[in-house]
């Protein structure tokens, strides 16, 4: 099989519509042979999908972003051409572009390569041929001296300012955008340097070539349209920034000696550190600049444009089987979710991001000081250093973004991290868990979320009413249950099956806030018969009132997944809650976990509760009433058909169905407020 005459060169990057533009046409081109190698980058908009569908192509396909340089070289590898023509995925070549640069080629046997003329879509000409950058060049490229004379003129030479493209001429440094080069002055395995993966790779090369002997020319008799920047548009400027003064810094470690080197990093360190102290506008923090002044261009960014849910939460990552972590999980689906800790009880100073789900990261954030639960300035202050390494590390990873707030005191995050929208999602009254002397404080940030959020979600039909007064009616988004891990059938803990029976179960905080232990204990003391089965994190005023029943079974708190197989092996659920309390607003999510198990349920009249469907759960108020309902469940023989009907009244509330509900009240809010 005879070998085409040009190997032509793409790679795609989250560049559906360009990409599908370019290729076709190149297609319409007519009088060359070619072949076209396509390099997929890791695309996330249907790029890689389109091209696996087109018959014109050869596609390598990635698994995630290896960098321009070496999409170039994997391409680079399958070519067989004797002329290698880069494209980017940006530019469109007219019917006879690639015939008119081969045949300047064919012409001009001292030219190792030629590029066309660049129109803007408009049809303006677009100046892209650079000189190559002299030690001078650099430092203006690189720091304000461009504003000296000197360097002034040594930036205007560089970038060939007032020059004439009305004739075909040398030209030391043509885009690589569209760059047809004889295969015979490249080398056997690659054409870019790899340690450059965006930007100055083309540079380097073309001082390769010139080292070599070798001119390279454009012509005005081929033109194509260059978009120019559809790729890096999507890089954030913080990722640009840094891409771009790692690859001077590495092209000046090829070309300049070591003095130059070190002279050019000091000014430029000293140039970005001045410009922070006079508060001028910059994309790198000087650690950033110090990783570029090594040649560290920092990781290659992966082109997902999903928006980010930044959650500052009021609990830990670790803990697992709360509220907000299972709507960070449910998120996850659709954004991309940054969970961040709230700051620790002692000093900690570092800052740190992992991965922990699909879409979903875990932010430790630093508490330059303790005691912000209980001081409001100290609070301010750790709160803004971790959103200003918050909005440093999302700047990286450019999307639109909405700040979700669990915690009244995450309140100072707001309008730090570039976010377009503010969700304040209330879960519980925080002040309520802390001292009287301390409410003040929690109170005061509680107002000021409900009067910044762009959205409020409260956990239970009861808060609302007991809200500060928010812009917008708050959305009631209640707990939910994980219905595939509470399901009818499974295993039982073999510490409950060896009790008595009846048993009857509780899982939750025992605590004197929400958890009504008089109450339990109480009804325990009517029925030494019955056995009672409490599992949870404890206070000791909490347990107090279950001290010395030998009927109450008490372990403490314990993995989420270990929860069904203990209430699997009780015949009645309860939830003894305090009414007339400080949170008898809440919606507990253990009633649809009990309701999933196909347990009957016996809890105190709590307001969200009142709601119900009638039988779905019995109400009571007082011993006497609560043991009559209890028994009353117990009465009721356990068949499958009933069982049935309670997990059938459980599975619309799972979390799935919650995350849908959250999802869509995002997807309203960012409608309503476009970039």
């Amino acid at each position: 099989m005879t070998s085409p005459e040009v190997s032509v060169l793409v790679v795609s990057w989250n560049t559906l519509t360009e990409t599908r533009r370019c290729l076709d046409a190149l297609a319409s081109s007519v009088g060359v042979d070619h072949e076209v190698i396509v390099v997929d980058n890791g695309s996330l908009d249907g790029s890689a999908e389109m091209l696996a569908a087109r018959d014109d192509v050869f596609l390598i396909r990635n698994p995630e972003n290896r960098g321009f340089a070496a999409a170039v070289n994997q391409a680079y590898a399958g070519a067989s051409g004797e002329l290698i023509l880069l494209l980017n995925s940006d530019v469109r070549l007219r019917p006879a572009t690639l015939a008119a640069l081969v045949r300047f080629l064919h012409d001009r046997r001292e030219a190792a390569g030629v590029a066309p003329l660049y129109l803007n879509p408009d049809g303006t000409i677009q100046q892209h041929y650079l000189r190559l950058p002299t030690f001078t060049s650099a430092l203006a490229l690189a720091t304000v001296l461009r504003k000296l004379p000197g360097f002034r003129g040594a930036m205007r030479r560089y970038l060939m300012a007032g020059e004439a493209f009305s004739r075909p001429r040398p030209v030391e440094q043509p885009s690589a955008s569209c760059l047809l080069l004889r295969r015979s002055v490249l080398g056997p395995h690659r054409i870019l340097d790899e340690r450059l993966p965006i930007y100055f790779n083309d540079v380097l090369l073309a001082r390769a070539l010139a080292d070599a002997g070798h001119e390279l020319w454009m012509t005005p008799n081929a033109a194509v349209t260059h978009t120019l920047g559809a790729s890096t548009r999507l890089l954030s400027a913080a990722s640009r920034s840094r891409h771009h003064l790692s690859g001077l810094t590495r092209y000046l470690q090829c070309t300049q000696p070591g003095r130059r080197l070190a002279l050019f990093r000091a000014l430029v360190f000293w140039d970005r550190a001045a410009r922070r102290m006079l508060r001028f506008h910059g994309h790198l923090g000087l650690r950033e600049v110090c990783a570029a002044l090594r040649g560290d261009p920092g990781p290659l960014p992966d082109g997902d444009r999903r928006p980010w849910v930044v959650m500052f939460s009021g609990v830990g990552w670790s803990v697992g089987c709360q509220r907000q972590h299972a709507l960070a999980r449910q998120l996850a689906y659709a954004h991309r979710v940054m969970f961040v800790e709230p700051p620790g009880w002692h000093p900690r100073w570092r800052f740190t991001v992992q991965p922990v789900g699909p879409s979903l990261w875990q932010a430790t954030v630093p508490g330059v000081l303790p005691f912000g639960r209980q001081l409001p300035l100290v609070n301010r202050l750790n709160r803004r250093v971790a959103a200003c390494l918050v909005r440093r590390w999302l700047d990286r990873r450019p999307a639109a973004r909405v700040l979700w707030i669990d915690e009244d005191l995450a309140v100072p995050t707001v309008g730090q991290c570039g976010e377009r929208a503010v969700v304040y999602d209330v879960a519980d009254l925080d002040w309520t868990f802390t001292r009287r002397w301390n409410r003040w404080h929690l109170r005061r940030a509680s107002r000021a979320a409900s009067r910044i959020a762009d959205l409020v979600v409260a956990s239970s039909s009861a808060l609302p009413a007991r809200l500060p007064g928010a812009r917008r009616r708050p959305a009631v988004v209640p707990n939910g249950c994980d219905p595939d891990l509470f399901t009818v059938e499974g295993p039982v803990a073999d510490w409950v099956a060896r009790l008595p029976r009846p048993r009857l179960g509780y899982v939750g905080a025992v605590d004197t806030r929400a958890f009504d232990g008089e109450l339990l204990a109480a009804v325990a003391r009517r029925h030494p018969d019955w056995t009672f089965v409490v599992v949870g994190a404890s206070t000791r005023p909490g347990r107090a009132a279950l001290r010395g029943l030998p009927n109450v079974h008490r372990r403490g708190q314990i993995p989420l997944e270990d929860v069904p197989a203990i209430l699997r092996g009780c015949d009645v659920c309860l939830l003894p809650y305090r009414l007339g309390g400080l949170i008898d607003y809440v919606h507990p999510k253990k009633l649809y976990e009990y309701l999933a198990l196909g347990k009957p349920v016996v809890a105190t009249p709590l307001p969200a509760l009142t709601e119900l469907p009638d039988g779905l759960v019995r109400l009571a108020a007082g011993p006497h009433a609560f043991t009559s309902a209890i028994e009353q469940a117990l009465e009721t023989a356990p068949c499958p058909e009933t069982q049935s009907l309670r997990r059938a009244a459980a599975v619309p509330h799972s979390w799935t169905a919650r995350g849908e509900t959250v999802r869509r009240l995002l997807a309203d809010l960012l409608e309503a407020d476009p970039p």
